[in-house]
C-alpha cells in the first residue's frame, strides 16, 4: 500500500494540472508554450533530482530520503496553491519535482528490497494496476476541482493528500545504517557511465522512455487539440482525458494477468502490435474527437503493461543498484524525453497525421530495443 502511495505522489502532482493548462495559460497570461514549460519544468526537475537521491537511498536508506522528499513536496505544493503570478508558480513546480524524487525512487524499490520469484512480479503489476487508477482518475479530479476551486485550489486538495502519505510513509520507514558505497561526484559519474554504455540497460530503458515521450507529447497536446479544434470545455477535457488512461489501466492488468504465465518480454513483443494500430488509427480517423482518444488509448495501453515489465527487467539486470538504476532511467527520461516532448509540441501542427509518423518511429525504436535484449540477455526470455 506504502508504494502505491508514493508512487501517486508524482502522478497527481504531474497530471491533475493537464487538463487546465488553459486555463492556467489565461489567469497567468501565458502563451500555450509558455504554460507547457510550466509543466515541464516539473519534469526536468524531477529527473535532475533523481541523479542525486538514487544514490543517497541506496546508500542511506528510504526513511531519511522520503522525510526530505515530503518535506519539499509539501512546500512546492503550498506555493503552487499560493501563487499570485507566474513566477511564484515555476518556483513552486520546481520544489514540487525535487521533491517527488524520493517518493518515485522507493515505490520502485520497496518491493524488491522484500519480495522476491513470482510474488514480486505479481506486486510490480499491483503497483502498475493502482498507477493506472490514479491516472484515470487525475484528470477527471483536475477537471472537476478546478471547476469548482479553480485551478491554485487544486493544490490544496493534494497539500492534505501528501500530508497523509507522510504521516504513514513514517509509520513503516524505518532508519538502517549506512551502506558502504560511495557518492561522491566523481565516482557516480563513472557508474552513470558505465550503466550509459550498456546496451542491454539502454535497451530495457527505452521500455520506460519511449512510452513516456508519446504520453507526455499527447498529454501537451490534447488539451489544446481538444478545445481549440472540438471545442470541449475545460471540464469535459478533464473528463475525455479519462478515456486514454483507461487504456494504462487496462494494459497493466494484462500484464498482471499474463506475468503468471509468460515471461515479460513476450508480454512487450505482443503489447507491440497495438502503438501500429493507434498510428493508424491518428493517420485515417483524424477528423473525430473519439477516434483520437482512442488512438491515445492504444498509447496508453502498451505504457501500462511496459511499465511493471521494464520495473521487472530492470531489476534482474542491477539487483543491488536498482536505486542508483532507476534514478539514471528517470534523470533521462525526463531531462531528455520531457524536453524533446515540449519542443515537439512546438512545431507540432495541427493535424494528427504528424503524430501517426511519431508513433510510427517510437514503435520502431521499441521493436530494436526487443530485439537487442533478447540477442544479448537471452535468459530474460524465461523471466
Amino acid at each position: 500500500m506504502l508504494a502505491v502511495l508514493l508512487m501517486s505522489c508524482s502522478q497527481l502532482v504531474s497530471q491533475v494540472y493537464m487538463p487546465v493548462l488553459p486555463d492556467i495559460a489565461d489567469s497567468l497570461m501565458l502563451s500555450n508554450g509558455q504554460s507547457q514549460a510550466m509543466i515541464i519544468s516539473y519534469f526536468i526537475t524531477l529527473g535532475a533530482a533523481q541523479l542525486i537521491v538514487g544514490p543517497l537511498r541506496d546508500k542511506y536508506g528510504d526513511r531519511p530520503l522520503f522525510i526530505a522528499g515530503q518535506i519539499i513536496l509539501l512546500i512546492g505544493t503550498l506555493l503552487c496553491a499560493l501563487a499570485p503570478d507566474n513566477g511564484t508558480f515555476l518556483i513552486g513546480r520546481i520544489l514540487q519535482g525535487a521533491g517527488s524524487a524520493s517518493p518515485v525512487l522507493i515505490s520502485r524499490t520497496l518491493l524488491a528490497q522484500r519480495l522476491s520469484g513470482a510474488k514480486l512480479k505479481s506486486a510490480m503489476a499491483t503497483v502498475a494496476i493502482s498507477a493506472s487508477v490514479t491516472a484515470i482518475i487525475a484528470p477527471l479530479l483536475g477537471g472537476m476541482l478546478s471547476s469548482w476551486f479553480g485551478w491554485q485550489g487544486l493544490s490544496l486538495v493534494l497539500i492534505t493528500y501528501y500530508l497523509f502519505i507522510t504521516l504513514f510513509g513514517l509509520s513503516l520507514l524505518k532508519t538502517r545504517a549506512p551502506q558502504p558505497i560511495a557518492i561522491n561526484p566523481m565516482s557516480l559519474i563513472r557508474h552513470y557511465q558505465n550503466m550509459a554504455r550498456c546496451q542491454v540497460f539502454l535497451s530495457l530503458a527505452s521500455f520506460k522512455w519511449v512510452p513516456t515521450f508519446l504520453y507526455l507529447t499527447l498529454q501537451l497536446h490534447l488539451p489544446f487539440l481538444l478545445q481549440e479544434r472540438f471545442g470541449f470545455t475545460t471540464s469535459q477535457t478533464g473528463q475525455a482525458m479519462m478515456l486514454p488512461m483507461v487504456g494504462l489501466l487496462l494494459g497493466a492488468v494484462f500484464a498482471k494477468v499474463l506475468q503468471r504465465h509468460v515471461s515479460y518480454m513476450k508480454i512487450v513483443l505482443w503489447l507491440w502490435p497495438v502503438l501500429l494500430m493507434s498510428a493508424l488509427t491518428f493517420l485515417l480517423a483524424s477528423d473525430h474527437a473519439l477516434a483520437v482518444l482512442l488512438a491515445y488509448a492504444a498509447i496508453m495501453l502498451v505504457f501500462g503493461g511496459y511499465f511493471p515489465s521494464y520495473m521487472h527487467l530492470i531489476g534482474l539486470l542491477h539487483p543491488t543498484q536498482a536505486g542508483t538504476a532507476n534514478a539514471l532511467v528517470g534523470a533521462i527520461e525526463l531531462l531528455i524525453f520531457s524536453v524533446i516532448a515540449w519542443l515537439v509540441n512546438l512545431w507540432l501542427p495541427d493535424n494528427t497525421q504528424t503524430l501517426s509518423l511519431l508513433v510510427a518511429v517510437c514503435a520502431a525504436l521499441l521493436l530494436l530495443s526487443w530485439r537487442t535484449i533478447r540477442i544479448q540477455r537471452p535468459h530474460f526470455e524465461h523471466t
